[in-house]
This record gives C-alpha cells, structure tokens and sequence, in this order.
C-alpha cells in the first residue's frame, strides 16, 4: 500500500472555486459576514465568509496560526472552519469597500436566502438566485498573488438557523424566556464543544451571537480563530466586554477558564434576561471597560434569587462558572458539562436532546399553534406530575424576586 500512495506524497494542484457574493447576514467589529455561493466544476455549495479588516502583520500571523487550529477541529458542536481567502482591496466595487470600512452602517436583515437555496439544492433545482445588491460580485480561489492591501475572509459552515442572541431577542418579543432545560442543554453542549476544543485553542469571544442553533436542535459554537486578529490598538480589542471574563478585562488575558465565565454570562442571561456588565451604549471600549470594573465591585447575585423559577441545583452551577476567581471556578469543561448533566437535565434519568430543543424552537416559530403529539413526547420533561405541560416561560411580575426586579430596571436603564 505505501508504494501505491508513495508516488503522490508530493502531487498538488490548485482549486478552481468561485466564490459568489450573494448576501449580507451580520455585521460586527472585525467587518460584515457573507453567504456565499462556492461552486466548483458544476458543483455548488453555500459558505460563510466572514471579513477581517486590515491587520498588521503580527496579528496576521497570529490569526493564520489559530485558524489553522480552527479548521482542524472537528465536533458536532463547533462550526466547521474551512480557511482562510484574501482579496486585494482595490479590485472590490466602491459601495462593497464601503461596507467594509463601515461595517455598521450597513445592519443586514434577517435573511431566509440561504435556506431557501439549500431547499433547492436538495431539490436538485437549479440554485441561479443572488441578492441584487450582492449579484455579480466573484472571488476565485486561485486568484494571482494579492499585493498590497488585501482583505481577509474566513470561510465558515454555512448553519441553517438562529443564534442564541435573536432566540432570546424574539422570546422577548413574545414576553418569554427561553426554558430552563432548554437553556441548561444548550450551554451543557457548548461546554462539550470547549471540552474538544480546550485541548487545542482558547475561544476568547465566547457571546450569544457566536452560539448558533440549527433547524436539527444542534447548538454549535462559532468563530474560533478569530478573536486573535484584533487588538484595541488597531480597531477595538476582540471580543464584547460585557461578555468577557473579569481577568481579560482587568489584565487582558485569557485561559479556559475565562471561556467557562463567558459561558455562565450567557447562560445567566438567557435564565434572566439581565446582561451582568452589559454598559450604556455609545461607550468606547475603555469607558465600556471602566462600567465593568465598576460593576465588578457589587456580587453577582445568583439566578435563583433572581426569577423564583430557577431550580437551586442549576443555579449552583451557574454561579459556579461565574465566580470572580478562575480557582473557584471549575477548572475544565469537562468538569463543567458533568454537573450539568448529572446534577441537572439528566438527574431524573430522561431531559432534553436535539431533537427536543428542534421540537421546542418549531412549536415556538408558530406561537406555540403548530405541533404534533410526537413533538410533545419530546418535551416529556417540561410536563408536571399531572401531565400538564408548562413550555411557555413567561416573563411576569411574579416571576422575578424584589431584588430582580430591582436589577432588571438597573439594566434596562443602560438601554442594552
């Protein structure tokens, strides 16, 4: 056999891939995310690309290192990271460099484009549909040697669904929150997630808008690799401050532990509805900094004193991951992901899989008016004693204790 694979161990050859530009779906600090239609030799498939402005050339070479790592990972839980592409700047149409350089301005709505072309593909119908303000706009992969400036794109799996951010964002809406078994799952599978990825690299940005949910109940993590590529120097330090654990702000570093507290923030939002150290807006990020330090002084008051409905067992656990002191925190994901499991959504024997949480999100998509009976069987544990299911968790007065109430008015005052 290893005289048959011999004679190819030093065989290359060059991707003819095109990449089309067909819509914008976000927009953040490091620049505005794409889908992206790649297609080779007939072959069509849809992608993230995820743009990186300017660096210098150390945090280049940090951010090729990392995402090396990135795309080497492989978990169900983690977004496939694919690569890295470049495009020189002054081949770009004037209004796309625009976007790039002003990220902000151009706020994307939210786009079905990309379910509805995979629905054709897996139709087998031909997939020719691209947004007009994108249409026309081609990268190839084999591209001459860019020279000068150059724009980076991080290619990504392209996940068909929600991130944590607009689930909570649209259970507000609706005057709920997101169950507490469904919230316990989500964060007991990205705390698998960091368990793999721990041994290779740290995440560093870990916030609901990097945790999307797909159409199949899957919580997967995004954006390894990327956070790297960004210091306050240059455009504003990597990461959302509130979302950061306290020794990244206070001493600008970072180890698993701190993805452990931005783990528990999440989590502590989603059971609340309150963003610990979320500032004013309108902040720069060392006045943002400055607003955590100071928040940073008062306890953190654990979930269960806040809404009456959270069990005490995952309340513990939740403080836990937010103590101020990585030593007091659990000290690997793993250990993390244990509690969760054996402490909590799986103590009576059963809880939530993915199916239960695509369930969930379906009967909630239609207000809670289109589900199956084999859609409630994968709900069993949100049922009571007298089979009476409770999946609406609704935001009430009598939800929140005094000193909740007390802290969501503090944070609504901030206009997060």
């Amino acid at each position: 056999m290893n005289r048959t694979i011999a004679p190819l161990k030093q065989f290359s050859f060059r991707s003819a891939a095109t990449y089309t530009f067909l819509d914008k779906i976000g927009s953040g600090g490091m620049g505005v995310v794409y889908l992206v239609a790649k297609e080779c030799e007939g072959v069509r498939d849809l992608v993230v690309l995820k743009t990186i402005r300017e660096l210098k050339d150390i945090q280049l070479t940090r951010l090729k290192r990392e995402a090396n790592i990135a795309a080497a990972l492989r978990h169900e839980n983690i977004v496939r990271t694919f690569g890295l592409e470049a495009i020189p700047f002054d081949r770009l149409p004037s209004e796309f460099q625009e976007e790039l350089r002003h990220p902000k301005k151009f706020l994307p709505k939210q786009s079905t484009l990309g379910e509805e072309l995979l629905f054709g593909m897996r139709k087998g119908l031909p997939t020719t549909a691209t947004a007009p303000d994108c249409a026309g706009r081609h990268l190839m992969a084999d591209d001459e040697e860019c020279k000068g400036k150059k724009i980076y794109l991080m290619v990504m799996e392209y996940v068909e669904g929600w991130d944590l951010r607009i689930i909570h964002k649209k259970h507000i809406q609706a005057g709920l929150l997101l169950p507490i078994q469904m919230n316990a799952f989500i964060v007991s599978r990205i705390a698998r997630a960091l368990e793999y990825a721990h041994e290779f690299i740290v995440h560093r940005d870990l916030s609901p808008e990097n945790i999307l949910v797909n159409e199949q109940g899957a919580a997967k993590l995004m954006d390894f690799g990327i956070a790297v590529a960004a210091d306050q120097e240059s455009f504003g330090r990597a990461g959302k401050v509130h979302y950061m654990a306290p020794e990244q702000v206070v001493d600008d570093c970072a180890d698993n532990r701190s993805d452990i507290f931005s783990l528990g923030l999440v989590a502590y939002y989603l059971l609340t509805g309150i963003s610990i150290f979320a500032p004013p807006k309108g902040l720069s990020f060392q006045e943002q900094a400055e607003h955590y330090e100071k928040t940073l002084k008062q306890s953190i008051v654990p979930p269960h004193r806040i809404c009456r409905d959270v069990p005490v067992e995952y309340s513990a656990i939740v403080t836990k991951m937010l103590q101020i002191d990585p030593k007091k925190r659990y000290q690997s994901a793993g250990e993390l992901g244990n509690d969760i499991e054996k402490k909590f959504i799986y103590k009576q024997g059963f809880g939530p899989t993915n199916n239960s949480l695509a369930a969930y999100l379906k009967m909630f998509q239609s207000e809670f008016q289109l589900y199956t009976r084999q859609d409630l069987r994968q709900l069993t544990f949100l049922a009571d004693e007298h089979r009476k299911y409770h999946i609406r968790r609704k935001i009430k007065k009598t939800l929140y204790t005094d000193k909740g109430r007390e802290l969501l008015k503090q944070r609504r005052s901030n206009n997060e």
